[in-house]
């Protein structure tokens, strides 16, 4: 990756932020090593630099337990959003007060506000402001006469 806010290069696959300037600039480029054993970068100048999440303002923030706010450095505190006690219990099958109906061989779970919001799903990284590019060019199809 390389950050194209203050031009370093960094070889870690997984930044999603520039260890540097600390900002989320960072872009994949292609990097060889010459025979005296240097990394050469080659920045493609046709490749454009999206303008995704720069025309709109960010959300505001949220409170609560289950807030899905947007990540904007490394070290951002993230809340836990674990289960309460009570969910903990009705999952239970060797607990006595084990209710049937809330059973966790369930193969959905849709009626918990957690699996409403999308907490305990596989993607637990997925936030709704990343489900599409806020500044793509919306098509409209005319009616057929």
């Amino acid at each position: 990756f390389r950050c194209y806010a203050c031009f370093k290069t960094t070889s870690n696959m997984t930044k999603v932020f520039c260890p540097k300037c600390g900002n989320k600039t960072l872009k994949k480029v292609a990097v060889s090593v010459d025979e005296n054993g240097k990394q050469v970068i080659h920045i493609n100048p046709r490749k454009p630099l999206t303008a995704r999440g720069k025309k709109f303002s960010l959300p505001r923030p949220q409170g609560g337990k289950h807030a899905n706010n947007p990540i904007l450095c490394e070290d951002q505190p993230v809340p836990d959003q674990r289960p309460t006690r009570l969910a903990r219990t009705k999952t239970n099958p060797l607990d006595e007060d084990y209710i049937a109906g809330f059973s966790p061989f369930v193969m959905r779970d849709v009626n918990s506000k957690s699996a409403m919001l999308g907490i305990r799903g596989k993607n637990q990284e997925f936030k709704y402001w990343m489900r599409k590019n806020p500044n793509e060019v919306v098509k409209h199809r005319r009616k057929k006469k």
